[in-house]
Parts: C-alpha cells; sequence; structure tokens
C-alpha cells in the first residue's frame, strides 16, 4: 500500500483520497480513583466529545514510553545546577533508575477527516486526488499547497477544536508528532521510540520522506522455510511482520498482533463498569496501543434509517402471517431492539448515533510473543464478557485502519457497533491517572494501573498557583512514613531550601540523614549543646513574644493576673534594655529578679516559679547560660526529642488531670510548643528563602492547642512566606488535630495500615470511601504486604520490590496508587532508608 499521506502542514495532512484530516492530541481526563461525580462529569465530558464530531473520526490511545532524560529535565527546570551540585548528582543518578522501571504513559489522538461541502469543494478534492496519482505516475514533482487552501482547511479544524469540550484541551498535533506516530506504528513493542516531540517543537511542515517507508508481510511469509514441504503450505498465523528496509542502520523486524472488539456483554449498560479500555492497561509489561474507527450520524439520519429498517419489518411481519414457526419471535425482538433504540434518540434532541469499531494492537521483537501477548489480552477481555477476534489474512487492513489518513478498510465495518453517544460514553475512553505537578523533583512512581507513571511533587512551584505546598503522610510503623518525609525533605534541600526538623527517635533517624544531607546543626535537649532560649534566639521584640508564649503556660499564669503582667514587664524589650539585659536570656531575667536591683512587686514570687524549672536538667537547653545560641541559619535544623516526657491526651482534657501534672510533662510540652514557635520563626523569616518544617510523629505536637495553632498558621499563611510543613502520623484523626486542620492539608498520603480502624481512617484521610471493601483489602493486604519476618532483626520484612506503597491525593485533588522512590544518588539513599549506626553522643558531636 502506498503512503496514503501526501504532505502535512500544521496539524492537517493531505491524503492520496483527495481527504483532508486534521490531527489534535487531547488530554485525558482524571478519573482512576477519584470519586463518583467527577466519573459522572467525565462521562458527560465523553458525551459532549461524540455529539461534537460529525462523520467519521479516529480515535487512538497510544502508549508512549517515558524518556529519562525527558523526566529528568523536568526534575532540573528553574534550578541552577552549578549551585546545587548535589541536586545535579541526583538527576544524573535518577536516569539509571527509570531504565530500571520503564515508566510510560497514553496519548490520545483525535483525527478527524475534513468535510467537503459543497459540489465545488467535492470536485475540487476529486481533482486533488487524480492529479496526486497522475504526478506520481509520470514522476513530475508535487505542487505545494495552495495557500488558500491551507487557510481554507485551518479554519475548518479550528471551527472542530473548538467544539470539542474543553476538558479535553484539544492540542493541533505538530507535523513532528505525526512523524513520531508514524514511526512508532512501526516499531511497536521494540522499546525503540524517542521522547514524544512538544507541541512548539515544530511547525510548518514535513517532507513525506520523513514518514518512514515500511514493508508489511501478512502472516510473516517471508519467515518461513525457502524449501521444503513447509514453504508450500498456507500459513496461518495471525501476526503482521513490519520491516524499515530504507533506513541505513539496521533494525529489528516488529511482529504486530491486531484484535478487533467483537461482542460486548449483553443487557444495559452499566456506569461505573464498562470502562473496558482501562483493560490495556492491565497487563505489565505489555503496551497496548488502540483505536477507535468512529461514524457519528445526527438523529435526523438515524429516524429515516429507523424507519425504512421498521418498514421493512413490518413487510416481514406481513410475508410470515399466518407461519407457525420461531421466525416471529426473532422479529418481535428486532422490533423490541428497535423500538427502545429510537426511544433512546428521540428522548434526546441532541442525541447521536456512535457507530464503532475498536481495534487492539501489540507488538514485540518474535512473532511468538506477540501472539503470546495477544492471547493474554483477548483471555483478560473474556473474564470480563468481551470478545476479542484476529481475523486471519487481515491483519495489515486492521494495522492500516489505526492510521490517520486512511481511509476506513471494509474488514473495520464488520466490526461495528451501534449505540448511542449517552451509552458510548459509558466507555470513558480518554481518562488518565495522572498524580503530582508537571515537573520537580521525583517522587514516586505511579502504580494506579500496569502502566507505571512518574509523580513529581514539587513543594515550592504550588505557590505560584496559590495552593499550599504543605502535606502530610499517615500509615502504620514501617510502612515508609519517614522515607517519604525524608525523600521531600532532602530533595527541597538540594533544590535550595532550609528545613527544621523534629527527631523523637531513640536512634536519631533524622539527626543522621540531616548530617548527611547537610552541614546539620543538631539540638539535642537531653544533653544540650545548644540553647533554645527564644530571648537569645530572635530579635529583642520576636524574642519576647515567643518567652511569652512559652512561659505563661508552663508557669499556670494568665496574661491578665498580677503575676502574668510581671512577667510581660521583665521580657519587654524596654524594660530590659533599661536594666542591660537585652544581651541576656532567660537565666539572666532569673538572676535579676533575683537581685536588690530588680524593685518590682512578687518578683521574688516569679523568681521562685521561674527556679523550680530552671534548676532541671530536662529544661537546661532553655535557661542554660553557657549554651551558644542556636544557629537558626543553618540550612538543616534538628531538634531531637527522644527523652521529651509529655502529657497524654487525657491529661490535657482532664482539668483535674492536667493539674496534677509532672514538672517533666509541663517541661516537655513547653518544649514542643518552643521548637514550633522556633520552626515557624525560621519558616516565616524570609519570603525569597524556601522552608519547610517535618514533624514525624506529629501527634506530639497537635495534642496540645497551641501545637494544632502553628500547624494550621503554616497551612493558612506558609503560602505566601514559601513556609511549608509536612507531618507524619500514624492515626489520621489523633495526630492531625481537628476537622479543621485536616481540611487544610491539600497533599496527602496513606501507607499501609494493617488496624482496621486506622486504615478506615486513612482512606478517608486521602478522599476515599472506607466502606468500599475492595479498598479496604486493597491498603491493608496488598500495600507494601509483609513477607515474614527479617531473619537479622526479627522485625516485619517486606520484599524490596513492594516497599514504599501507598495512596496519594495531590493538591489538585487526583487520587491514585504510589510506590514511593529512595533517592538515586547512593549516599542520599543510605542516609534515608537506615537507622545511624552511632550512637546519640557520636551523632551529637558529629
Amino acid at each position: 500500500m502506498l503512503q496514503p499521506i501526501t504532505a502535512v502542514g500544521g496539524n492537517l495532512r493531505w491524503t492520496r483520497s483527495g481527504t483532508v484530516w486534521a490531527d489534535f492530541i487531547l488530554t485525558g481526563i482524571e478519573y482512576g480513583y477519584r470519586p463518583a461525580e467527577d466519573k459522572s462529569t467525565a462521562r458527560s465530558m465523553h458525551k459532549m466529545l461524540m455529539r461534537a464530531l460529525d462523520g467519521e473520526a479516529l480515535l487512538l490511545g497510544i502508549c508512549a514510553s517515558l524518556n529519562p532524560e525527558a523526566v529528568v529535565a523536568r526534575m532540573e527546570e528553574g534550578i541552577d545546577l552549578d549551585a546545587h551540585p548535589q541536586w545535579a548528582a541526583e538527576c544524573d543518578a535518577t536516569i539509571e533508575t527509570l531504565e530500571m522501571f520503564q515508566p510510560g504513559k497514553r496519548i490520545y489522538w483525535l483525527s478527524i477527516p475534513l468535510a467537503n461541502k459543497g459540489w465545488k469543494n467535492q470536485a475540487a478534492a476529486a481533482w486533488s486526488a487524480a492529479r496526486t496519482t497522475l504526478t506520481d505516475y509520470l514522476g513530475l514533482p508535487r505542487t505545494s499547497l495552495d495557500p488558500v487552501e491551507v487557510a481554507r482547511r485551518t479554519t475548518q479544524a479550528n471551527m472542530i477544536a473548538a467544539d470539542i469540550p474543553a476538558y479535553f484541551r484539544p492540542t493541533p498535533a505538530t507535523p513532528a508528532q505525526m512523524v513520531w506516530l508514524h514511526q512508532h506504528s512501526l516499531q511497536r513493542g521494540l522499546g525503540l521510540d524517542s521522547d514524544v516531540p512538544l507541541p512548539y517543537a515544530s511547525i510548518g511542515t514535513k517532507p513525506m520522506a520523513a514518514f518512514t517507508a515500511a514493508r508489511f508481510d501478512e502472516g510473516a511469509q517471508s519467515d518461513r522455510p525457502s524449501s521444503g514441504w513447509k514453504s508450500k503450505a498456507p500459513t496461518l498465523t495471525k501476526a503482521l511482520k513490519i520491516d524499515q528496509p530504507w533506513t541505513l542502520e539496521e533494525r529489528p523486524a516488529n511482529y504486530q498482533c491486531l484484535l478487533a472488539l467483537a461482542d460486548t456483554p449483553s443487557g444495559n449498560t452499566v456506569f461505573p463498569g464498562s470502562e473496558f479500555l482501562a483493560l490495556a492497561d492491565a497487563i505489565a509489561g505489555v503496551d497496548v496501543d488502540w483505536g477507535i474507527r468512529l461514524h457519528i450520524r445526527s438523529s435526523a439520519e438515524v429516524s429515516k434509517k429507523n424507519k425504512r429498517a421498521l418498514i421493512n419489518l413490518n413487510e416481514q411481519f406481513s410475508q410470515r402471517e399466518g407461519e407457525v414457526s420461531h421466525g416471529h419471535g426473532v422479529l418481535h425482538a428486532a422490533a423490541e431492539d428497535l423500538a427502545e433504540y429510537a426511544a433512546k434518540m428521540d428522548a434526546d434532541n441532541m442525541e447521536v448515533e456512535v457507530q464503532s469499531t475498536t481495534i487492539f494492537a501489540i507488538g514485540a521483537h518474535t512473532e511468538e510473543v506477540a501472539l503470546r501477548d495477544a492471547r493474554q489480552l483477548a483471555k483478560l477481555f473474556e473474564l470480563s464478557s468481551y470478545k476479542l477476534v484476529s481475523p486471519l489474512g487481515f491483519q495489515e487492513d486492521l494495522w492500516h485502519a489505526l492510521n490517520p489518513g486512511v481511509s476506513t478498510p471494509s474488514i473495520v465495518k464488520e466490526f461495528a457497533q451501534i449505540t448511542t453517544s449517552t451509552d458510548f460514553s459509558a466507555y470513558v475512553p480518554c481518562v488518565h491517572n495522572d498524580l503530582g505537578d508537571s515537573s520537580g523533583p521525583l517522587l514516586a512512581l505511579n502504580i494506579s494501573s500496569a502502566r507505571i507513571g512518574v509523580v513529581h511533587h514539587d513543594v515550592a512551584k504550588k505557590s505560584a498557583a496559590d495552593i499550599s505546598g504543605s502535606f502530610a503522610a499517615v500509615g502504620a510503623l514501617g510502612s515508609g512514613k519517614s522515607v517519604l518525609l525524608k525523600g521531600i525533605g532532602g530533595a527541597f534541600h538540594d533544590r535550595g531550601g532550609k528545613i527544621v526538623v523534629i527527631d523523637h527517635t531513640e536512634v536519631g533517624e533524622y539527626a543522621r540523614w540531616a548530617a548527611t544531607i547537610a552541614e546539620a546543626v543538631i539540638a539535642d535537649l537531653s544533653h544540650p549543646k545548644w540553647s533554645l532560649d527564644p530571648l537569645r534566639i530572635f530579635g529583642p521584640d520576636k524574642g519576647a513574644e515567643v518567652a511569652t508564649s512559652v512561659l505563661l503556660p508552663l508557669l499556670q499564669l494568665q496574661p491578665d493576673e498580677l503575676l502574668g503582667v510581671l512577667l510581660g514587664t521583665v521580657l519587654e524589650p524596654a524594660y530590659r534594655g533599661e536594666h542591660g539585659l537585652l544581651d541576656g536570656g532567660l537565666g539572666d531575667i532569673l538572676d535579676h529578679l533575683r537581685s536588690d536591683e530588680c524593685t518590682l512587686v512578687q518578683r521574688i514570687e516569679l523568681a521562685d516559679k521561674l527556679g523550680v524549672y530552671a534548676r532541671k536538667s530536662y529544661a537546661a537547653a532553655l535557661f542554660e547560660k553557657g549554651l551558644p545560641a542556636l544557629d537558626i541559619t543553618a540550612q538543616a535544623i534538628v531538634f531531637r526529642t527522644h527523652t521529651v516526657k509529655l502529657p497524654s491526651q487525657q491529661e490535657i482534657v482532664q482539668e483535674h488531670l492536667f493539674r496534677q501534672l509532672g514538672l517533666e510533662k509541663r517541661v516537655g510540652r513547653a518544649m514542643y510548643a518552643l521548637i514550633g514557635l522556633i520552626a515557624r520563626g525560621i519558616c516565616f523569616a524570609n519570603p525569597s528563602e524556601p522552608a519547610m518544617f517535618l514533624a514525624d510523629e506529629c501527634h506530639r505536637m497537635t495534642r496540645a492547642e497551641e501545637g494544632v495553632d502553628i500547624v494550621i498558621d503554616f497551612l493558612r499563611e506558609g503560602r505566601k512566606e514559601q513556609a511549608y510543613i509536612g507531618l507524619g502520623s500514624q492515626d489520621p484523626d489523633e495526630g492531625l488535630g481537628n476537622e479543621t486542620l485536616r481540611g487544610l492539608i491539600p497533599t496527602r498520603f496513606a501507607m499501609r495500615q494493617t488496624d482496621a480502624t486506622l486504615a478506615r481512617r486513612s482512606l478517608a484521610f486521602v478522599g476515599l470511601d472506607p466502606r468500599d471493601p475492595d479498598m479496604f483489602k486493597e491498603l491493608t493486604e496488598q500495600t507494601s504486604p509483609v513477607s515474614g519476618k527479617d531473619p537479622d532483626t526479627g522485625a516485619e520484612y517486606v520484599e524490596p520490590h513492594r516497599r514504599g506503597e501507598g495512596y496519594m491525593r495531590d493538591a489538585y485533588g487526583n487520587i491514585g496508587r504510589i510506590k514511593v522512590l529512595m533517592p538515586s544518588e547512593p549516599n542520599r539513599a543510605h542516609a534515608t532508608q537506615t537507622t545511624p549506626d552511632k550512637g546519640p553522643e557520636e551523632l551529637i558531636d558529629a
């Protein structure tokens, strides 16, 4: 078969038949784990898409490999790699990671033959086809495209694009993308595709030589023996062999198997439940392209056709009158089907008839693999009551049917399914499960289907879109929460951000990690080497505000009672300046209250209250005068709180229990409030310097009202100041404060849960139905499943390839399954995944 395309310009292609086709790339609508109302919207958009078309069209769903270098380019976008060498190293190492997983995506392509209305246009199209045939026969050069014709056809194409629902964001295909599609069709399954050209990468035209010539071998006849009886026996191979004899470099032959949808489940269309095209993404490691040849007819055309059919039925009834046979039953059934179909068409004046033929294409290096994968696909469809067939001798015809610019082969009509736009829309062919941002750090793989995608997560980029970059992760112990938090925090730091972390672990997990990625300042409250005194950390005014906020609840004072007023007085910058205390801290304030220089009423009583705590070792970081002030200019700061005692939820809620709190728990609560205030002060200090506060097992902070308020400040106001918070918790209800706090978290993660109650809470947290038994089972049994015990440690063991699985609800409301990736750079990966070999003392000295 000759190359049907004779010229391309913009998103238009001229063909030998005289027909001009317009090509568009559509964006799929978010679907997957979306709620029912969003899925109904997706269906409505598909119904509107069908009604926007008239006559023939070709809709394609093409598997495109993601070029690792293109993914890395998105990771590098907007970052000066010379200024951030650690990020450059991570990006370089990521290429090898991506080559191991081979992620991909599905591209939706809509190609429409433009109508030739009026006898003049029809004659011009016929003359164009005849002229092309004659010039090729005589070996004459083809004439260039007529600018007037190009302008007229471009206007037609633009009018079609304007009618397509905006949800699909129709983008005119470029000549470079057309060439890419042609080349992809010649080498399906060989892994030789380049990255899909960008929409702006090529405009204008392409020479016809860019569309590589190919040789089609129906049944792979050239692979048969050249002699013997097998060379003469007929072949029953349902495969198409394609090679490219004109290329200088040797390319392997491609074996493809084309299948057509021959039957669908009986009965009415069910929605959700009829999305059969999703099965094309259900076989791991197998790329399945699909195409739908469409023919759309208006209700008026269908009404005329139905009237003719009704007349024929009446004639058959008359001819069989008085006949005793089952033929009347057949006629009655046909009449009922016709009446039902007519009723559907008459019920909506905008309804159209959709005649569709669905074709699937699988390619491989060998005939055996192609046929094996085709049988696997057919079996998968059979389990859902769909029937796929592979017509012997028509593989090449079906292949051409999947290419824009080709007139519909006759075999296509043999498999046509006729329905309405309402019923066809239940198939929702153009959908996706994309997650995350268009660029930024590579956080995870998208495993919502067997077709693996990538998830970019750019915390700072969201601020430009007026969305908070803060996030929260919930999951059981060992489910991967800390790896997730450290992965996001590490990428944020390597791209120029500052991080502040609370490390509650006995082994100093976060301290070890932070010390590996930066020159971290580690403030250990059990062995303080840095002072957390706010008067010494912040300026006079800010320091006084923070100190007041911490000391009033610690001393159980009200701000308007005498001692509360006295405390506020001695902390005021004016008073401290008057008494030479501006360069001092709380220890100096305590000494001043005890000295005769202070003449304030009840100073001794206030000093005694402060002295109760100042003498305790667990409060040394707050009152010890000999410690250097915490360096808040450091790019990484870690607060080690593993020895801090905190009140329980009951002790906070029950007033009598709260009054009986021991000193250590009172100090612990005050220290967590102080750390939160210090973190807020650091992160909100400079809007031009992005900063992130990480708090794993965040119930330690959100158990108290002051902690909840600090977290809400980050969520509500952080976007404007480029200040972000990352939270981790085993229980979303307990750890993430209240409904207001949870509602303000835009990006959410749910990792493995085995407890039934916590699993349902986690599902609800990411926007999934906690009552759905399939979702519940998937989270508790099929998400990073435990396969036994580690023989060395005795801890629960998860196979390496299943670690990091969970759910993500991104900042845009999309929900899907992910597999969190470790950093690709070896040193970063080691620090992220392991607990330290050093003891706490060695960490402090590091």
